[in-house]
């Protein structure tokens, strides 16, 4: 075989794999396009002041398949003017997963049923939903002292979770996730030595991306009955039920302190922009559903909780600050349906239920113009 043959020939497949990783390339890029979310939730990352938040203009898709896109400015939200026109009465939605509108499609999160609840002829209100999955209360504050100028809000609305907002020990960035490759990843898996070449590698390849992408399938959290609990979901409630004892430890009462000083940070910050201030308390399922807490609470020491708590110490804390506070509680135990799917988060009606109950706590504590 001459020479020329034999490195024709030896190029042949060369190039034929070369041709072929590149059609893959242009057609993953459709399917992957970046960013793209490796986690099945919103696509994170890294932040200065909290530790993680939205990427801008990013897409992902939440665990049953429901895309979770961030706008321009990291909310999950349509795009906004960031210069408030002269003629809107703008209200800064500020919260954790139950706010964004996990595994609701965006136009079903209650920020977003507020604001189509509070227009009409006479007034033009928007409600920007800046929550973030897996905020807390520092990291709320850290948002709002950092971001929240820019907004030019007129109204500032917190929306506390009582299932791990009151109680969770982060008080510094340094203590908070970080993301990684649209993830939230602790600050140790950040630091180890395989994470650069996987960036470098999903930054550029396509194909990279795909290979990357080990989620879970398409998952269903809607249930049958009000009885009908996963296993998963019945592990985070065990290890929630602390929340709701009777007498909290003094670990968690110290906690409970903290977090409420996060939150008067917050009206402190929001008085300095020249904007009104208010809290909703969102409950836990634990505290809403008896079959929840027959399955997650041994019957001889149910006498050692109380339901009401802590929504009761938050009330009393929050008066005597003088800050505007709506307990969701109440009616969430009145309604009597099943608002709560099996991933902790409420279904479109629960939202919708909110902010019916956030609208009209507004007109009646008149934060409204």
């Amino acid at each position: 075989m001459t020479e020329p043959r034999r490195v024709f020939y030896i190029l042949l497949p060369v190039l034929s794999c070369l041709f072929a990783l590149v059609v893959v390339e242009l057609g993953l890029a459709i399917a992957y396009p970046i960013p793209y979310s490796l986690e099945k939730n919103m696509y994170f990352e890294a932040d200065p002041h909290t530790g993680y938040r939205h990427k801008a203009d990013s897409v992902g898709h939440y665990p049953n398949g429901i895309d979770a896109r961030a706008n321009s400015l990291g909310n999950r939200d349509d795009e906004i003017s960031i210069s408030k026109p002269a003629d809107v009465f703008r209200i800064l939605m500020i919260g954790d997963s139950f706010t964004v509108g996990a595994n609701v499609e965006q136009h079903e999160a209650y920020p977003q049923v507020l604001e189509a609840l509070l227009n009409n002829a006479e007034r033009r209100v928007e409600v920007v939903n800046a929550g973030v999955g897996g905020w807390s209360p520092f990291q709320y504050a850290q948002f709002l002292d950092n971001y929240g100028a820019q907004y030019e809000a007129d109204l500032v609305l917190v929306g506390l979770f009582v299932g791990n907002d009151i109680y969770i020990d982060r008080f510094s960035v340094e203590q908070t996730l970080t993301a990684v490759l649209g993830r939230r990843v602790s600050r140790d898996a950040a630091e180890s030595w395989w994470i650069k070449p996987r960036v470098l590698a999903y930054e550029n390849s396509h194909i990279a991306r795909a290979l990357m992408k080990t989620s879970p399938e398409k998952l269903d959290f809607t249930r049958r009955d009000c009885g009908d609990f996963g296993d998963y979901y019945l592990a985070v409630q065990k290890n929630r039920i602390h929340s709701h004892l009777a007498t909290p430890t003094a670990e968690n009462q110290s906690l409970a302190e903290a977090n409420v000083a996060e939150v008067l940070r917050m009206q402190k910050s929001a008085e300095s922009m020249g904007a009104e201030f208010a809290v909703i308390i969102l409950p836990d399922e634990n505290q809403i559903n008896p079959l929840l807490q027959q399955r997650v609470i041994v019957e001889a020491e149910k006498m050692n909780y109380d339901f009401d708590m802590p929504q009761r110490l938050l009330r009393e804390r929050f008066a005597q600050a003088g800050i505007a506070t709506l307990d969701f509680m109440p009616a969430v135990r009145d309604d009597g349906r099943c608002l709560y799917m099996n991933d902790t988060h409420w279904i479109p009606a629960g939202h919708k239920l909110a902010a019916e109950q956030i609208g009209e706590f507004l007109q009646e504590e008149g934060l409204l113009p």
